[in-house]
């Protein structure tokens, strides 16, 4: 496709209204969905959430009250996996806002939403310019209920050069954008204006109270003989001006890319054809009227064979006129494709009944007059139109057309598949390799197939990367794309069936890597029961890129009660956490409060249990026991003290590696010692007793004797006495006579607290024989040999 058209289409992949941990990817603002026969419908739902949910539920509000049925809470789905959820919410005909949240433990955890959406009509067009819409002052009113859609971009442009003829895409149709069909809003992929389009639907919209949705296939100058013969394959030219073929097998393949790209989601009531001016008898047995009915119901039946056999309604418009003639004949040929037994075809309008319709002049094409500054709403008005305005009476004709019997016989084809391509990394690399997850509902034809569509930033296809027959797929990006935004849309070949698109990926020579990491901080570390406390979580990006969707987990320890917090939210005392983008070289925090409820230690742990970039030296949501810098954990002791211990779940925790000692093989002739310390009481008060305990462990071969270990207290402590250790200047010492192999000896001293803050008392082996493999006595506290340990505490 050139790049004039592509500029012409602009993309939102996401909704009007999103949080960070929900985003609605589907259906988009003003989709319209079809309506069944008894005027019910079924809107398919998809998106993304942040971690783990019980289940997706949706409900259907009206817009303004009496435009449809507010529908009760729905399930879209229970326990959606992979961050992507998919399913669908029933309603009756109506325009609505549509409303998505995640339940987790009982509780609403998110909420989205997305609006208009509608429950209606939904129709395509296909002809001539007739059934197109010229764009060209022919002053359209469009719709003036607001509930009239359509897609406002074009696939096409008129090439420069003598001889060019018109150029269509052929290319897979983009991911829509819905507008309201107001005056001058084109309709994909061929109308330049709203044409009669726009002021039929607002017919329509009255009459039953649902929205209406248009898409637009006709083409200029098109015969039934060039529609036949795109149909089934062959290139065809403008019979007034053939001078080259229509590229792409026009004007057949925007019928057929409307049917499988949007009607295959939204589902149709019928095809409208607007055709037979350019149909021709000179007179000499040159005549293509003679052929009308053949062509014209194979194109009918063609449409249905590339639509999986759905039996799409055509309604055909009795028109001739070509700005001088009007050709019986062609009529006659029209009136008998209509009353072919069997063949799903209703009665359109008898246009060439609009004299005058040229603004009051004699011509081929409609056009009003002018444009009302304020719109005239004919759709309320049951006197005539003024002959002048043409293209209105143009819409009211075809209104009356699609009449009571229309609408009770001609059934209408409902979606019954959907599908929703999956996440993606944030980046990829020029080149890089995708690994494409996808979802559905709904059965597909044994031989289907996949495909894995590139979609640039604007919504149009750029290219398809590779195919499988089920999720996921494996695909290579091509290495001429090395910058820029993309997404990736999954699209069936049995039936042929768009994906929702996936998230945006941009590609860039980086990669997806972003470092991050996670602290904890607690407010007071030694509150009473009942005190407030701030966790403060904060993440940092140590780059390159910038990381985005960012879901940290807190799993509170027991009796550590959620008070409040800002950007999060709890449910069964899991605090979870959202950042949307984060930038490389930056940090935020997530911050809430809690408070214990009983006395005891509390270990509260948290972790990064999802992110859309790679970490270099993390894994989220891996647990909170590998000591990897993606999980951080802090503790607080309650003044009433308390043996109870209570520490953070670790559901998740992949499976560590088993120990490796760093321990040399034993030897027979040394003994290999170390040291271990601890504290009775790490929060005491000024003038408490606290015990210290020295372990001396012998892993050596042989036995140690001699063994000499010293403690040297902090200040704000004193020696108080010995359990078997002595007083020295600034701490205790005791000795040894021997330690067996294999086995351990423990050293105690009391000391008094003498002031109140934090310190640290640290112990090393200063004396032992024979000599230790790894280790030297008495040669400092901070060798991180392991003949040294230490112990802090925070007097009050």
């Amino acid at each position: 496709m050139s790049l004039p058209v592509r500029c012409l289409f602009l993309l939102l992949f996401f909704p009007l209204i999103a949080t960070a941990q929900l985003q609605i990817s589907h259906p988009m603002a003003r989709l319209v969905v079809q309506r069944d026969g008894s005027n019910n419908g079924r809107i398919y739902v998809s998106g993304r959430i942040a971690g783990a949910v019980d289940r997706v539920e949706a409900q259907l509000t009206p817009v303004t009250a009496g435009q449809g049925t507010a529908t009760d809470w729905q399930i879209v789905q229970t326990s959606p996996t992979n961050n992507l959820f998919i399913g669908s919410v029933a309603g009756t005909g109506g325009w609505y806002v549509l409303t998505v949240r995640t339940i987790t433990g009982g509780a609403e955890t998110a909420r989205a939403s997305v609006q208009p959406v509608g429950i209606g009509e939904v129709f395509v067009t296909a002809g001539q310019s007739n059934a197109r819409g010229l764009g060209s002052g022919d002053n359209d009113l469009g719709t003036a209920t607001d509930r009239v859609n359509a897609i406002d971009t074009i696939n096409h442009y008129y090439p420069a050069g003598t001889g060019k003829q018109l150029f269509s895409s052929g290319d897979p149709s983009p991911v829509p954008v819905y507008k309201a069909l107001t005056a001058g809003r084109r309709v994909f992929p061929m109308a330049e204006s709203s044409w009669g389009w726009g002021e039929l639907g607002d017919y329509i919209v009255n009459r039953f109270n649902v929205p209406v949705a248009f898409y637009v296939a006709g083409w200029d100058g098109s015969t039934v003989e060039n529609w036949y013969k795109t149909a089934n394959g062959q290139p065809t030219c403008n019979r007034y001006n053939c001078t080259e073929d229509w590229p792409n097998l026009q004007p057949y393949t925007n019928l057929k890319n409307v049917q499988n790209y949007y009607l295959s989601v939204a589902g149709v009531r019928a095809v409208l054809w607007h055709q037979g001016e350019a149909e021709y008898d000179f007179g000499n047995g040159n005549s293509s009227i003679q052929y009308y009915y053949d062509r014209l119901v194979n194109v009918i039946q063609r449409s249905r064979q590339d639509f999986n056999g759905r039996n799409i309604p055509w309604v055909v418009a009795r028109a001739s006129f070509d700005g001088s003639v009007t050709r019986q004949a062609v009529i006659d040929k029209q009136n008998a494709v209509i009353l072919t037994q069997g063949l799903s075809v209703y009665p359109g309008p008898y246009n060439d009944t609009i004299q005058n319709r040229n603004a009051g002049n004699t011509d081929v094409h409609f056009r009003n007059s002018f444009r009302p500054d304020v719109h005239p709403r004919y759709y309320l008005n049951p006197n005539s139109i003024p002959v002048e305005m043409g293209l209105s009476r143009f819409a009211r004709n075809w209104n009356a057309s699609l009449d009571g019997n229309f609408f009770q016989n001609a059934t209408p084809i409902t979606p019954t598949q959907f599908a929703a391509t999956g996440n993606v990394a944030r980046y990829v690399v020029p080149g890089g390799t995708i690994s494409v997850s996808f979802a559905t509902t709904g059965t597909f034809n044994s031989d289907n197939q996949w495909q894995v569509q590139l979609i640039g930033s604007n919504g149009y296809y750029l290219a398809t990367l590779g195919s499988g027959s089920s999720s996921p797929i494996t695909v290579t990006l091509p290495s001429t794309y090395t910058s820029g935004s993309y997404s990736l849309r999954v699209v069936s070949t049995s039936p042929v069936l768009p994906a929702v698109p996936s998230n945006s990926f941009e590609i860039n020579s980086q990669g997806n890597n972003a470092d991050l990491s996670l602290g904890m901080d607690i407010s007071a570390r030694t509150p009473s029961v009942g005190d407030v406390v701030t966790v403060s979580l904060t993440v940092r990006n140590d780059g390159p890129v910038t990381s985005s969707n960012i879901v940290v987990r807190d799993r509170l320890p027991a009796n550590l009660a959620f008070v409040s917090g800002t950007g999060v939210t709890v449910a069964n005392g899991v605090v979870t956490g959202v950042i949307s983008q984060l930038n490389a070289g930056n940090s935020t925090s997530l911050n809430f409060t809690a408070q214990p409820t009983a006395d005891g230690l509390y270990r509260n742990a948290a972790e990064i249990a999802q992110t859309e970039t790679n970490d270099p030296d993390s894994q989220p949501n891996s647990g909170t026991g590998d000591g990897q810098d993606d999980a951080a954990q802090a503790d607080l002791r309650t003044r009433g003290g308390g043996s109870s211990v209570y520490a953070s779940p670790n559901p998740n925790q992949t499976p560590l590696p088993a120990v490796q000692s760093n321990q040399p093989t034993p030897d027979p002739n040394t003994a290999d010692l170390s040291l271990g310390i601890a504290v009775s009481n790490r929060t005491p008060k000024v003038n408490d007793i606290v015990t210290y305990t020295l372990t001396i462990y012998n892993r050596g071969g042989a036995t140690a004797t001699n063994v000499s270990a010293r403690a040297y207290l902090p200040n704000g402590q004193t020696f108080a006495s010995g359990t078997n250790m002595t007083a020295t200047q600034n701490g205790a010492l005791g000795t040894v006579d021997s330690i067996a192999s294999g086995g351990s000896v423990t050293l105690q001293f009391q000391a008094r607290i003498t002031a109140a803050g934090s310190g640290t008392c640290t112990s090393e082996i200063t004396a032992s024989t024979p000599s230790d493999p790894d280790s030297t006595p008495n040669n400092g506290v901070d060798t991180g040999e392991d003949d040294t340990a230490r112990v802090d505490l925070r007097a009050q």
